[in-house]
């Protein structure tokens, strides 16, 4: 587990930066618009922030959290069972197999909720 804490660190600092520059672009994006003074009803509809997209991400990543908490007991379960050589594949293999679960689990929740309102 501690070597996979490098690209842990690194996948946080990318996940920032990238918010980071979205939100820069985001404001630019605004600002030119009120210059331009194209704010309209239409515009101010699409910088507000959804409720629908707020918990289907809330629900996104409550599922993939709850996810990787399970892979990572089982990895903990079946530690002693487990080749001393393959323990971190293991464990990063049920991560990643778990997260991917509840992508597709949230997939499916957020596609029938789609096809009822």
């Amino acid at each position: 587990m501690e070597d996979m804490t490098p690209v842990l660190v690194l996948a946080v600092i990318g996940y920032f930066v990238l918010e980071l520059v979205r939100a820069v672009s985001e404001n630019r994006i605004r600002t030119k618009l009120i210059e331009k003074g194209l704010v309209d009803e239409k515009i101010k509809l699409l910088f507000q922030p959804q409720l629908l997209n707020n918990s289907a991400s809330s629900l996104k990543w409550g599922l993939v959290m709850i996810a990787v908490g399970l892979a990572f007991m089982f990895a903990f379960a079946i530690h002693s069972w487990v080749p001393v050589g393959i323990r971190g594949e293991i464990t990063a293999g049920a991560v990643f197999t778990m997260a991917g679960l509840a992508m597709i689990i949230h997939y499916a929740i957020a596609r029938s909720q789609e096809k009822k309102g």
